[in-house]
């Protein structure tokens, strides 16, 4: 008698225990995608740097791919134009700030990738990251809205 379970219940609590399971995973991946951006973001200030420093020209980013490619196979964002957008992402926000904002952060590489193809503006940039997430934009309507202006 002992052994029957509520189906209310048991359906409320599978319920509640999948929502947990979601909000975990949201957890891990903002987490992930924030330490990406961070990341990205040293990679793009070091790359301008030295590109200023050392006056090294643009081979010197085909180079880098070179290296750091076969080193992280299981890493794909190590191409020469992807470490080349990581410098002008880079040299874009830090007209501004010091660190990655925090809008920006929050947002995936191929997100802010749209949006600094799209606007020249930092203030304008700052608007479609905070509206990317407020909205839950993906990047199709990214594309469509930062193209119309809205």
């Amino acid at each position: 008698m002992g052994d029957e379970i509520n189906i209310s219940e048991f359906v409320n609590w599978i319920s509640d225990l999948k929502s947990k399971i979601h909000e975990a995973h949201r957890k891990v991946a903002f987490s992930i995608n924030s330490q990406l951006i961070e990341l990205y973001w040293e990679i793009g200030k070091s790359i301008a740097e030295k590109q200023q420093k050392a006056n090294w020209g643009s081979n010197f980013i085909e180079k880098t791919a070179f290296e750091l490619k076969p080193e992280f196979p299981q890493i794909k964002g190590f191409s020469r134009r992807n470490l080349y957008a990581m410098s002008q992402w880079y040299r874009f926000y830090s007209q501004k700030y010091e660190f990655v904002p925090q809008p920006v952060a929050q947002i995936p590489w191929g997100h802010n990738r749209v949006i600094i193809s799209k606007v020249k503006n930092l203030d304008e940039a700052e608007f479609y990251c905070t509206k990317t997430i407020a909205n839950g934009w993906g990047r199709d309507t990214l594309k469509i809205t930062s193209v119309q202006n809205v």
